[in-house]
């Protein structure tokens, strides 16, 4: 339905101002693919973000014998 209506009102638009909305429209999507690539290049370099994390005994003494003092 969108489409439609776009494409509607550039068949409206006189021949010599159909340059200027080509360009719009192209840069425009070049914009938002640029926009795309970088979203998924920035979440690429941190796959874990946003992960969630289980702790299961947190307080347990981990290495315990690996201390002399203690032993």
């Amino acid at each position: 339905m969108l489409h439609e209506q776009v494409i509607a009102e550039i068949k409206q638009i006189p021949n010599d101002k159909l340059i200027d909305v080509y360009q719009l429209i192209h840069y425009f999507r070049l914009g938002l693919l640029h926009e795309q690539q970088n979203y998924l290049k920035n979440n690429n370099l941190y796959p874990l973000r946003n992960t969630k994390i289980k702790y299961l005994n947190p307080t347990q003494p981990v290495a315990i014998e690996d201390w002399e003092i203690l032993a």
